[in-house]
């Protein structure tokens, strides 16, 4: 959420109203400090240790929801004391929950501390070595919630804090869990920030562990190189590029950089779960020892409280493309905006239309750009319809549907490659082709998967030739 930043540092501003209550449970409620898509975030006091808190609690519109189905509630609350099962000195820590008039408040660390996001913008490359001890505490982190039964889901610099010059915290455990009550997400449609999810989570399936390690490589490549791995404009684009692409050399920004790290970034960047690494530990013992061939640069550490306090500008030298969805209004199709211009229109008359276009010019998140909207319109009720109205559009936006689609696998395609691999591998051709299609990530790793079954190589390449012409059909 957009607003998780505020959460973290403290730098929001606002005061507890809208039939919020002062206190909850024991814990003093001062200001809202944050408001994203699905939740609330006040800072808070214990009064009984002298301590203060982050208390976050879902917006009322996901309350409603709540209360028509106990067993979601019942489900959130877990998640939420599973994280508070995560005693780590990287992760943020989770210390109570709490449900008061039925609505439930995850009570967490209150860190002032800036992010690894304003470090990366800032456009200083930090040294190799304080790269991977970043990297390792991140990782640790990771790896301990893991073992934990938690998966984060949401793994992004602006959700790594840094409390000192050397040290890092992993924020929002248990919180994005959210995404998993399926609340926000009808139709399987994920939530998450797109440049740092797994291929497969835009196909709609479970996040895993490696979902979470993915999410790790693509900040591996930011702090290395500054740059994000898959330069795309919309989230269409994006989609495209994640399913069919392999990500850029490290050493194509940074041709100092040796071949050993970049098979590490490369390795944990793979297209489907099964070629990444499967656990935290195995992804920090293989960059630590990438980094260890060879001979230290000497540079001493940068101090990361100074560099995450103060925002910078990204490089000059970094192309406009790189910022995917640098404006809503070149991630979104015209018919959205103007459906969700007419929409606004019902609240504010003719001058909805207006905003909206503002609003997608300025805005470069779904968050942000419907916080400014909904923040336009005067009453709760209004403001709770506009809401669930301007979900849905973006949720049924074309580019998403169309680009998500060409990344299954259809029934039709599977019978047709089922038939050509009959007389190469026998009749266990419906069986593999059947469970590659569920477990491949676009149609060159459902293809690339298959042909490794194929023990003829004169075989396997015309069966990799006729993939191009089965494809075609489907376009």
């Amino acid at each position: 959420m957009t607003a998780d930043k505020d959460l973290r540092t403290g730098s929001g501003q606002g005061e507890v109203g809208g039939g919020m209550p002062t206190r909850v449970g024991k814990y003093r409620l001062d200001q809202v400090i944050g408001r994203g898509a699905i939740g609330v975030v006040y800072k808070g006091y214990d009064e009984q240790i002298d301590r203060p808190l982050a208390i976050k609690t879902l917006r009322p519109e996901i309350l409603e929801n709540l209360s028509e189905n106990d067993e979601l509630l019942r489900r959130f609350a877990t998640e939420a004391r599973s994280a508070a099962r995560c005693l780590h000195p990287n992760i943020v820590t989770v210390f109570d929950f709490v449900e008061q008039d039925g609505a439930p408040y995850i009570i967490m660390e209150y860190v002032n501390a800036g992010t690894l996001e304003n470090v990366i913008r800032r456009g200083t490359l930090l040294p190799i070595r304080q790269v991977g001890e970043i990297m390792a505490q991140l990782l640790f982190a990771l790896g301990y919630a893991h073992s934990k039964g938690v998966i984060h889901r949401d793994v992004k610099p602006a959700n790594i804090l840094c409390p000192s010059a050397a040290s890092i915290k992993v924020s929002d455990f248990g919180v994005a869990h959210v995404e998993a009550l399926d609340l926000t997400k009808p139709g399987g449609i994920p939530i998450g920030t797109p440049n740092y999810m797994a291929p497969e989570r835009f196909l709609g399936r479970a996040a895993d562990v490696r979902a979470d390690l993915f999410s790790a490589g693509v900040i591996l490549f930011q702090m290395l190189t500054g740059a994000k791995p898959f330069i795309a404009t919309d989230l269409p684009e994006l989609m495209r590029k994640l399913m069919n692409e392999q990500p850029p050399s490290i050493r194509t920004y940074r041709p100092e950089l040796w071949p050993e790290i970049d098979a590490v970034v490369q390795r944990a960047l793979a297209r489907n779960p099964e070629d990444r690494f499967q656990t935290a530990d195995e992804f920090v013992v293989s960059l630590n020892t990438s980094i260890e061939m060879r001979p230290s640069a000497d540079l001493p550490p940068l101090d990361l409280t100074e560099l995450s306090h103060m925002p910078g500008k990204e490089q000059p030298s970094t192309p406009a493309k790189e910022n995917l969805n640098q404006t809503m209004a070149e991630v979104l199709t015209p018919t959205t905006i103007d459906a969700l211009g007419r929409s606004l229109a019902h609240s504010l008359g003719p001058i909805g239309h207006l905003l909206v276009k503002q609003a997608s010019h300025e805005t470069m998140d779904i968050d942000t750009f419907l916080e400014f909207l909904v923040g336009k319109i005067r009453t709760e009720a209004e403001a709770t319809t506009f809401r669930r109205t301007a979900q849905q559009m973006l949720r049924d936006d074309k580019g998403f549907k169309i680009a998500q689609m060409e990344a299954v696998i259809s029934q039709a395609e599977i019978r047709e490659v089922t038939e050509v691999l009959l007389p190469l591998i026998g009749p266990v051709a419906p069986m593999l082709v059947a469970r590659q299609a569920e477990k491949a990530v676009g149609r060159d790793d459902f293809y690339r998967r298959l042909s490794d079954f194929i023990p003829s190589e004169r075989d396997r390449a015309s069966f990799l030739k006729i993939r191009g012409k089965l494809s075609e059909t489907k376009q």
